[in-house]
């Protein structure tokens, strides 16, 4: 299913309904690509994971002008869309990033991709080949929603995503969402994330959070 299909967004409107989905969207990207200038590298390769319109690749470029950047998605739509935002800025992977060849590259990131990833041996998999792929002093950085720990913390960011949703959409259509979102995605919880991470080998943070969401920094 296409990006904009899981979302229920038509294409023309992704960038603009995708903040009325997602609460903290814009500041989600800030973080994470506010994240990339620690990279000693002046001209840094990077890779985005399920890199969708661009959005995240399109700020990483502003944080970093002389990035190269390598956007990696199995829709050719979306991929089109990064194509016409970045203006050549931007090469392109039509393919599934769990099983396409994560180019050798400075920075790998990914924003509201990686929890597509349906199983921890999976998500786990996927960090190793991460790892491998960056040189020494690069970093993966991950905008996502990663749960608490707690059930009662949970149940109260899911109501602070469905009080994000109620802004623009109906209660029912806002449960409707999660519920359908549900049947595709899978969030860890954000320790157990960050143990998948350390277990291919890198050294973590948390730059950002709110409710649900953050930043994850993986530094190899």
């Amino acid at each position: 299913m296409s990006a904009s299909a899981h979302l229920g967004i038509r294409n023309g409107e992704y960038d603009r309904a995708i903040a009325t989905l997602i609460p903290h969207y814009n500041d989600l990207l800030s973080g994470a690509a506010t994240a990339v200038d620690v990279v000693a590298r002046t001209a840094p390769a990077v890779v985005d994971l399920g890199t969708g319109s661009g959005a995240l690749a399109q700020r990483i470029v502003k944080v970093r002008p002389k990035a190269r950047v390598i956007g990696i998605d199995a829709d050719a739509s979306m991929l089109a869309a990064a194509i016409e935002r970045l203006r050549g800025r931007i090469q392109t992977i039509q393919g599934n990033f769990e099983e396409s060849v994560i180019p050798r590259c400075d920075v790998i990131s990914a924003s509201f991709a990686l929890h597509h990833v349906p199983t921890g041996r999976r998500k786990a998999a996927l960090y190793r080949r991460c790892f491998s792929a960056l040189r020494d002093g690069g970093m993966l950085v991950s905008a996502d929603c990663y749960l608490a720990a707690n059930a009662r913390l949970q149940a109260r960011q899911r109501e602070a995503w469905v009080a994000h949703l109620e802004r623009t959409y109906t209660r029912k259509r806002a449960e409707n969402f999660l519920n359908t979102w549900a049947k595709e995605d899978v969030y860890f919880t954000l320790d157990r994330e960050i143990e998948f991470l350390r277990g291919a080998g890198f050294a973590v943070d948390v730059t950002w959070r709110c409710d649900s969401f953050a930043v994850l920094v993986g530094l190899k």
